[in-house]
């Protein structure tokens, strides 16, 4: 029996200090996936519940196993079992935990899914460790009640997972015995050196029900008054709280890996663990009353890394986040970028401020005509350009994020041609111009004469690009050259063009080479070719082609 108890202890500190560790830093995330929530590791302690009782409330919860070592220190016990808080529970005592597993189950069955989750053990521990103050001040209400109760008063009056797994081992196989005629008397949670009278104990069946005294019901019920209390203060009970300097939302933007909001928000419990592992900083709980204590974006804070590679995805123990393999973080678009011209500090104060395009880890704002221009295409909500707009009270630029994140799979350049070549034929049909593609994604498609060519420049789609068109002469590869473009391919080429953009190093191919654009009249070049003829520089060409347009 000592020994059994021995390595229950072992696995206990094991357990806590496995837990700890992995909000800070360390590799042992693995162990939080047992909490209570959505996935198999949790189901299969749950099964196990009949056979070893409540093993995972003494040895699997942090929350526990800490009300367990301040019991010990403020009550410490002598030669006596700890038994008492095994007793039949009182009415009192029933009905203050079945109504609290009632209002968990109700509010995560009606989508306030963060408050349910709230009340489980490791999403209280989770959110101390994260610093989240109504979590903060939850926790040390349970040790609070820990160090001056008799008992973890926690798991055995509010915890609605201690009430589960307590329904649950009602008729287990390893049951916590308590030796014949030991009354409800609470004698061997004295000091050792406290002289209290001893209990009345007979060989008689004691009626237990009537045992809880009314001070211990109160405290039962004061901690959900407190908790009740946390959560009001904390966003008014009604609504969520809009801090100083949050933009207008219609949709809040979700961790990458996060797909879609509903199940996100479904299967996330809440622990902070991919807060405490957010490389960028990003991420932080909810105060709002439908999600309260889920992640959310922050952007005050930091901003979604490019090169973090879904740290928060790798940790989430019940796949709310996950890591899509074999995809870049930049692939998985999380929202896109708003300007807001009344508010840019460009517009308000006449600063040339370009802190939003010199921000961008994806190239996707460019400074056109004196102003900031969003190619939502490219741009995958990171926040970055969020997080340093100097505007106040509010950003000038800010992220509206997707129902649904925007999953990008680049393709190969043979798949990736033939893709782009599809949408300038026309075969009849509606056909486009011109068609960018970088990195195996199409960033920008558009419709018309060289002046869609030349925004496509402007907006940077060019930069490092393959480059589709129907028709390309001089001037389109002068376009092409000036904007960096790595690879043209056209339906039609003018051969001084190709050989234009081979001279300048860029790759060039056709399906047809032509000698000549023609313009209106089929007898003479095309006006862009003749705006170009006789000039030699890209840069200059385009200038002459602008000055036309």
């Amino acid at each position: 029996m000592k020994a059994a108890k021995t390595l229950k202890v072992v696995l206990a500190a094991a357990m806590l200090a496995l837990v700890t560790a992995a909000f800070f830093g360390a590799p042992t995330s693995f162990a939080c996936r047992i909490q209570p929530g959505p996935t198999i590791a949790f189901l299969v302690v749950l099964l196990l519940t009949p056979l070893v009782g409540r093993f995972f409330c003494e040895c699997l919860c942090p929350l526990g196993i800490l009300q367990s070592f301040v019991n010990w220190v403020f009550h410490p016990r002598t030669k006596v079992r700890r038994v008492c808080t095994r007793l039949p529970e009182s009415r009192a005592q029933l009905g203050v935990r079945n109504a609290v597993l009632t209002a968990a189950i109700v509010w995560i069955a009606s989508g306030l899914g963060g408050i349910g989750w709230t009340l489980t053990p490791y999403s209280i521990y989770g959110k101390a460790l994260t610093l989240f103050m109504p979590g903060v001040a939850l926790f040390a209400v349970v040790i609070v009640l820990a160090a001056i109760g008799k008992g973890r008063i926690w798991c055995n009056w509010i915890c609605p997972v201690g009430t589960i797994f307590s329904l649950l081992s009602k008729k287990t196989l390893c049951p916590h015995k308590v030796g014949k005629g030991c009354a409800n008397c609470k004698a061997c949670f004295a000091a050792a050196s406290a002289a209290e009278p001893p209990s009345r104990q007979t060989d008689e069946p004691q009626n237990h029900q009537t045992d809880i005294t009314r001070r211990d019901t109160l405290k039962g019920i004061a901690v959900i008054a407190a908790a009740d209390a946390v959560e009001k203060t904390t966003d008014g009970g009604f609504a969520a709280v809009s801090l100083p300097g949050d933009p207008m939302r219609y949709v809040a933007p979700l961790p990458p890996g996060a797909i879609d909001a509903k199940v996100f928000y479904s299967q996330c419990v809440g622990c902070g663990l991919c807060i405490a592992k957010c490389k960028g900083n990003c991420l932080s709980a909810s105060t709002g009353v439908k999600h309260f204590g889920q992640p959310e974006m922050d952007f005050k804070r930091g901003y979604c890394l490019v090169g973090c590679n879904y740290s928060c995805g790798q940790v989430c123990p019940t796949g709310a986040i996950g890591k899509i393999q074999g995809l870049d973080r930049k692939n998985v678009h999380m929202g896109h970028a708003v300007w807001e011209k009344d508010r840019c500090i460009r517009t308000t104060d006449d600063v040339k401020c370009t802190a939003c395009a010199r921000k961008c880890p994806v190239g996707a704002i460019h400074i056109i005509e004196g102003f900031p221009v969003v190619n939502r295409e490219e741009c995958i909500g990171c926040g970055a350009c969020e997080h340093v707009c100097p505007a106040r009270p509010k950003p000038a630029i800010y992220v509206q994020g997707f129902e649904r994140q925007r999953i990008v799979w680049p393709m190969g350049e043979g798949e990736l041609l033939a893709e782009m070549k599809s949408l300038v034929e026309s075969d009849g049909g509606p056909s486009l111009s011109y068609v960018a593609a970088r990195h195996g994604v199409i960033v920008d498609r558009q419709t018309g004469t060289l002046k869609s060519l030349l925004s496509m420049l402007d907006a940077g789609s060019l930069a490092d690009s393959i480059v589709v068109a129907q028709v390309i002469g001089r001037a389109d590869a002068a376009v092409c050259i000036a904007g960096k473009a790595k690879k043209v391919h056209a339906c039609n080429m003018r051969d001084t063009a190709m050989e234009f953009l081979k001279a300048h190093g860029v790759e060039a191919s056709a399906d047809r080479i032509v000698p000549r654009i023609p313009g209106n009249d089929i007898d003479s070049d095309s006006p862009d070719e003749l705006a170009v003829e006789g000039i030699n520089d890209p840069v200059e060409m385009v200038k002459a082609l602008k000055s036309r347009t």
